[in-house]
């Protein structure tokens, strides 16, 4: 969708031509805790990457629960969009200040970024992707590693 099918427009597609990427691509660390995280979503991609960088760096969550977390939207217009998920005092500040919906974190269609991303702790590594993707995996590096024949 982010493609030009007319030739010699700043989005369509031609030889040699550089593709069309936004994933704001982030690489944090915090005493052992190392980590690269991206998203695909176009407007969507910075909100979602400084919330997930932020729950990882400033409360301490590992990558799954980060991508896991409920997230708000604030990227189109004046109405910020909430994972239904949030309640309470969350939603209520934000309904003081701007206009408010809430949506439901599904395969599709995606109501915010697609996440990806690794961390390192210590000598373990993870990654996850969107939980919601039905493209995502992730994975986990054991805890101890086999001892060799």
């Amino acid at each position: 969708m982010w493609f030009d099918p007319e030739p010699g427009k700043p989005n369509s597609l031609a030889p040699g031509k550089r593709c069309l990427m936004n994933v704001c691509p982030v690489i944090g660390e915090k005493g052992a805790r190392r980590f690269a995280l991206g998203a695909s979503g176009g407007r969507k991609i910075m909100p979602a990457v400084g919330q997930i960088a932020s729950f990882i760096l400033d409360y301490g969550m590992t990558m799954q629960e980060a991508v896991e977390a409920p997230r708000i939207d604030a990227s189109g217009g004046d109405t910020i969009v909430a994972d239904e998920r949030l309640t309470g005092l969350v939603t209520e500040a934000l309904k003081a200040r701007w206009p408010l919906a809430t949506a439901r974190r599904t395969p599709f269609p995606f109501a915010f970024a697609c996440p990806a991303g690794v961390m390192r702790e210590g000598e373990i590594n993870s990654g996850t992707t969107e939980t919601f993707s039905p493209w995502g995996d992730g994975v986990a590096e054991p805890d101890t590693v086999p001892a060799q024949p």
